[in-house]
């Protein structure tokens, strides 16, 4: 057999290993490359001993397995691939294991809508005949020359009706990162406030609502009088320099009434002057501060000392710290200095300022000079912006000091929720009369204050509204408005019927005031909360993205948009701000 003397060459080619000679320098490179050969010649010796070694590769007998080999190979790629390419979507669409965060947004930088409302230089907002306006300079000539002394003042008053959403936690999410904490979808805190800013200016938001301090003790910002967390002011600073990113202007409150930390308490208890504490505070932890539940020894004893806020001489002064602090701030990210910063809407001295009259004598007078005083300071160090108390708008009864129109106020605290609203130390029309405040707020709370009937609801927007025309000449604003949903935001199967039904009342309401220019300027939603913490507590009012109630934000945003958008008029008499 020829193969068989092929094979029998070939072993008796090689000496055996016992007679190999000492390899000499480079022998077992040319013995390397003749054993390759000598293969490489019985290899093709075999083939042509083939019976069908003429025919094609694919056709020889062995080439099926070759084959299927190939194939199977081919497949576990192809499957390797595809695997790859799952978990690829996976990541970006569903963005982690945490069902709340899939379909969420991705982290992945997308072309934002340009701003609807551009954040431009110097060009603060003002009020103008009963309106908000963003004001334009016209006085330079038709080819762009200097204005000189002949050239007559022409300025053009471009209406901005509000709307927009309160994120009271926002400047303390900025902080949040998952390093930390267990976030959704992984994203930042900061990756989260952009990613909010962008979305609101594309549904047509053009005003946020947010705390200049801290109500968490883990993230402050005021440590101590005149001792400041630097990174809490650079969370404000990022908030302020993303809101003007995406044409978002921001109000921003001094202090809170209700929470402990970076509310008015804590500042009673930084006080020199104030009489020191007898007994521990008791906890908010779960809410805002709540004397229901407390006996009466311990509800008179912090009702007083929180009323101290408003006389207390050292009170006074921590807050006048703060305001200084935040005024001349430079933002870390846009060097601008806080007064001189555009973005910023307008300055509340307090959110929901409360002095109870019931126990505590001459408390609405106290908070009347508070309101007073406190505006004026803020107008000197800043003169740019706006600046109004924050207030839920309860009234007192009849002006006393002749201020109002006779009987234009009689009956007038009727509208309050309840006979406990007039003993608040609150004002509506005295605390908003000052000239240094410079438009009003009102508040809405269904839940709260157990006023479920829409014609309650109704009447109390109303009945501010007329008060704002007829007495104050000033615009309003419905600050805060929310309805809470039963079991909580995420709560599956909710109804949002009952929700969704006061949305549409207070849109309502705002759009036909803008429409007739009445004095009701726009409302601002409680709440858009920033949903970024893992296991964080739900929030019973804010709103989901994919909830029907905001759609209704959504369509109501673009209508006002659209109404801002075509109101423009002439205003050449108009004079930024007065000098105090």
């Amino acid at each position: 057999d020829h193969r068989d003397d092929v094979r029998a060459r070939s072993f008796f080619r090689s000496p055996p290993l016992s007679l190999s000679p000492l390899p000499q320098p480079g022998a077992v490179r040319r013995e390397r490359e003749m054993t390759m050969s000598e293969s490489e010649a019985s290899e093709r010796e075999k083939v042509i001993m083939e019976d069908d070694w003429d025919h094609p590769r694919f056709r020889r007998r062995g080439s099926s397995l070759c084959t299927r080999r190939r194939l199977c190979s081919l497949a576990w790629i192809t499957g390797a691939a595809a695997l790859v390419v799952a978990a690829c979507l996976y990541l970006q669409v569903f963005r982690g294991f945490d069902e709340r965060s899939r379909l969420g947004p991705s982290s992945k930088p997308t072309p934002p809508t340009p701003p609807r409302w551009p954040v431009r230089e110097n060009q603060f907002v003002s009020v103008y005949e009963g309106d908000f306006v963003l004001v334009e300079d016209l006085a330079a000539g038709a080819e762009g020359e200097a204005a000189n002394a002949t050239t007559a003042p022409r300025k053009d008053c471009q209406s901005l009706y509000l709307t927009g959403w309160n994120a009271w936690d926002i400047t303390r999410a900025a902080r949040i990162s998952p390093r930390n904490h267990k976030t959704r979808g992984g994203l930042t805190g900061e990756e989260a406030v952009r990613l909010q800013f962008q979305e609101a200016n594309a549904l047509g938001l053009n005003v946020v609502r947010a705390w200049a301090h801290t109500v968490d003790p883990a993230y402050r910002v005021m440590v101590s009088p005149g001792l400041y967390d630097e990174a809490g002011l650079e969370a404000i600073d990022y908030v302020l320099h993303q809101a003007r990113e995406s044409g978002v202007r921001v109000i921003l409150s001094f202090v809170d009434n209700w929470k402990y930390h970076g509310g008015v308490d804590e500042m009673v208890d930084f006080s020199e002057t104030a009489p020191e504490r007898t007994s521990e505070r008791p906890t908010d932890e779960s809410g805002d501060f709540d004397q229901v539940s407390l006996n009466e020894t311990v509800k008179e004893y912090e009702v007083r000392r929180h009323a101290l806020f408003f006389t207390d001489e050292g009170s006074r002064e921590v807050y006048k710290s703060h305001v200084r602090e935040l005024l001349n701030r430079r933002n870390a990210y846009s060097g601008v200095l806080y007064r001189d910063d555009p973005t910023v809407f307008a300055w509340n001295l307090i959110n929901e300022p409360r002095c109870e009259s019931w126990l505590v004598e001459g408390c609405e007078a106290s908070l009347q000079e508070w309101i007073e005083e406190m505006s004026l300071y803020v107008k000197k160090l800043d003169p740019n912006h706006l600046v109004t108390v924050g207030g839920e708008g309860f009234f007192a009864g009849p002006s006393k000091d002749g201020s109002a129109p006779e009987g234009a106020l009689d009956g007038i605290e009727a509208a309050n929720p309840a006979g406990w609203a007039a003993q608040t130390g609150q004002d509506f029309v005295a605390n908003h009369l000052p000239e240094t405040i410079d438009f009003a707020t009102i508040h809405l709370w269904p839940d709260n204050w157990n006023q479920s009937s829409r014609g309650f609801q109704e009447n109390w927007i109303n009945k501010h509204v007329e008060v704002a025309r007829e007495v104050l000449k000033k615009p309003v604003i419905v600050q805060e408005f929310g309805k809470k949903l039963p079991g909580g935001s995420a709560a599956q199967g909710r109804d949002l019927s009952e929700r969704d039904q006061v949305y549409e009342m207070v849109n309502g309401i705002v759009e036909s005031n803008v429409a007739d220019g009445g004095a009701l300027k726009g409302s601002l939603f409680w709440n858009w909360e920033l949903d970024l913490m893992v296991g964080a507590a739900d929030d019973p009012y804010t709103l989901q993205t994919t909830d029907s109630t905001f759609g209704l934000v959504e369509s109501h945003g673009l209508r006002m948009h659209n109404l801002s958008a075509s109101s423009i008029y002439s205003c050449d008499d108009f004079e930024r701000h007065p000098q105090y």
